[in-house]
């Protein structure tokens, strides 16, 4: 048998991917047997790759989770980075498929969710963006086990351009299991991708088969409807996927809803024919939202974004989603629900507030008159209670209208909370922070969120003197000149294309201050930065954002304006 740098002796090979090899190996200085992760065992990695690496296993050394594979060791060895890891006797569920049962599935659930919930929350916050059955292990003592969790997106993809594998990085294995977003022409991770993927593993593991098959969420995004669970499962079981295999980001739960969810269904079973209104916004939710916004928890290597999604982390995140959404991300989600958040409910308990399936309380008995002074006191309780129920309506009435929600409000509100969520990223100084609040933007942006348009033009545009877009650029590593103007090709002019898309979309939309970007898209025609010069444009354009920033009572700007026409008169 081989040794490995000279200590670890390869018994047997568990796998092979894209851009690694993954070994059951035994410790020759202690006799342990362990599981060996050799990235790009043929051709090794340059050092830049491997400072990367390096960077991000210490990010991973650090997540600390029952139903986490955390890795022991980081090193390498003639240039090809490997991991040491505990090894899993019962390896991968991949052998469950179509043959997992119910029970089974909520532990599945409950155990990803809780791991996928800590990533979510961490500070940066960490997006899987990889879920499938070859990911999650079954440990020797029976919890699910979420692995390759270490790995950003940028990181895979240096190792997949080192390794000439990009074709087999995306191959049908992993797409599979992405979530529709991804494929959108901006593919920006967020939190609620990984509760998508989580979604279609469970989905396959019940049924055998994936809800979308090889396409995954592409079929999705061409039209297809979500495929009804076959099989005698429970109701909650089969609407709680559903809700994780929604096309729209923010309409699926957290990580910290989801857990809470099977947690229920398998502390109480019986309840699973029953599906309460839990899939509202909770207190939990927004305390997760919370941590996410704060750290801002959200977002891909600032929130390390892992897969082999050929995107920019997001958010995710956000965002966050954070999260998630980004969603979310983390870019990095969600957010309260993977780029997403959602209204706030009354409990932290899903299953209490506005149940009707719980008991509430029994109501006061009357009481037997014993002369008039009673009687009188029992005739004032009767009107005062009539008076109350007329006024306010009974308790289950009142609960049934606080949990009754307008969808149109409910998405306008998990909206605002993605909104919030990357906006609270952008006021970090943390370059991870910024490229998943950019990202998380985008997705909003893609789903016509007028705000979130804006912001994304004003991150691409160059803004003469404006010190946040300028610090936006300098955080995510584009290239600058001292006044803020994009340098060097054929990157740049990427960059200024992008700029002038998404300025001349802000002004086809009306967004709010959309006179600012009439303002910054004049200084392209004038330098010609990504056009053609034209100074005539130029004025018209900016005569435009002067009448639009006097519309608006925007009296600082319209100065600015018109300080910068007399110049050019």
């Amino acid at each position: 048998m081989e040794i490995f740098d000279g200590r670890y002796e390869q018994e047997k090979l568990l796998g092979q991917g894209a851009f690694s090899e993954v070994w059951k190996v035994k410790d020759t200085q202690t006799g342990v047997t362990l599981a060996l992760k050799i990235y790009n065992p043929t051709t090794g990695m340059d050092e830049s790759g491997t400072e990367m690496l390096t960077h991000e296993f210490a990010l991973m050394v650090n997540a600390s989770h029952k139903n986490l594979l955390r890795p022991l060791f980081f090193a390498t060895c003639d240039n090809r980075p490997y991991l040491i890891l505990p090894y899993c006797e019962q390896g991968n569920i991949g052998k469950m498929i179509g043959r997992m049962t119910e029970e089974e599935a909520w532990k599945l659930l409950r155990d990803c969710a809780s791991a996928l919930d800590y990533l979510h929350s961490m500070n940066p916050p960490i997006l899987h963006q990889d879920i499938k059955p070859a990911n999650i292990l079954l440990s020797d003592n029976g919890d699910y086990m979420l692995t390759d969790f270490g790995v950003s997106t940028q990181a895979k993809q240096s190792l997949s351009r080192v390794s000439n594998q990009e074709k087999e990085l995306l191959s049908a294995g992993t797409i599979s299991y992405m979530a529709p977003e991804r494929f959108s022409r901006n593919n920006m991770p967020i939190m609620a991708n990984d509760i998508y993927s989580l979604g279609s593993t469970v989905y396959e593991m019940l049924s055998g088969d994936l809800p979308f098959g090889n396409d995954g969420g592409l079929l999705q995004k061409k039209g297809a409807e979500i495929p009804e669970l076959p099989g005698n499962f429970s109701p909650l079981l089969k609407r709680t996927l559903e809700k994780c295999l929604e096309e729209e980001p923010w309409a699926r739960p957290t990580a910290g809803r989801l857990e809470d969810i099977a947690n229920e269904a398998l502390k109480h079973p019986e309840t699973r024919n029953q599906i309460p209104e839990i899939f509202n916004a909770t207190t939990r939710d927004q305390v997760s939202q919370s941590q996410i916004n704060a750290a801002t928890a959200h977002q891909g290597m600032g929130a390390t974004v892992m897969g082999p999604s050929a995107g920019a982390p997001l958010n995710g995140t956000v965002m966050g989603p954070a999260a998630g959404s980004p969603m979310n991300g983390t870019v990095i989600g969600p957010a309260t629900g993977g780029p997403m958040g959602g209204p706030v409910g009354n409990s932290a308990n899903p299953y209490t507030s506005g149940n009707p399936y719980i008991s509430n309380g029994d109501q006061p008995s009357g009481s037997s008159k014993k002369g008039l002074w009673i009687g009188i006191a029992i005739a004032a309780v009767i009107l005062l209670a009539a008076g109350a129920y007329f006024l306010f309506g009974s308790s289950d009435e009142k609960q049934e209208t606080e949990v009754a929600i307008d969808p149109a409000e409910q998405q306008r509100q998990m909206e605002q909370a993605e909104y919030d969520a990357a906006m609270a990223l952008f006021n970090q100084d943390s370059p991870d922070s910024i490229q998943v609040a950019f990202n998380r933007m985008k997705v909003l942006a893609d789903n016509g969120n007028k705000d979130a348009v804006f912001e994304v033009a004003k991150t691409y545009a160059w803004i003469p003197n404006d010190t946040e877009s300028d610090r936006r650029k300098r955080l995510m590593g584009w290239a600058i000149t001292d006044d803020g103007a994009l340098k060097g090709a054929p990157a740049s002019n990427e960059i200024n294309r992008e700029a002038i898309n998404w300025l001349q979309k802000a002004i086809d939309m009306q967004v709010p201050n959309y006179h600012q970007c009439l303002y910054w898209l004049a200084f392209y025609y004038y330098y010609g930065l990504g056009t053609k010069e034209d100074t005539q444009k130029t004025i018209s354009m900016l005569r435009q954002a002067k009448d639009e920033a006097e519309k608006s009572q925007d009296f600082v700007f319209k100065e600015k304006i018109e300080k910068t026409l007399d110049q050019l008169d």
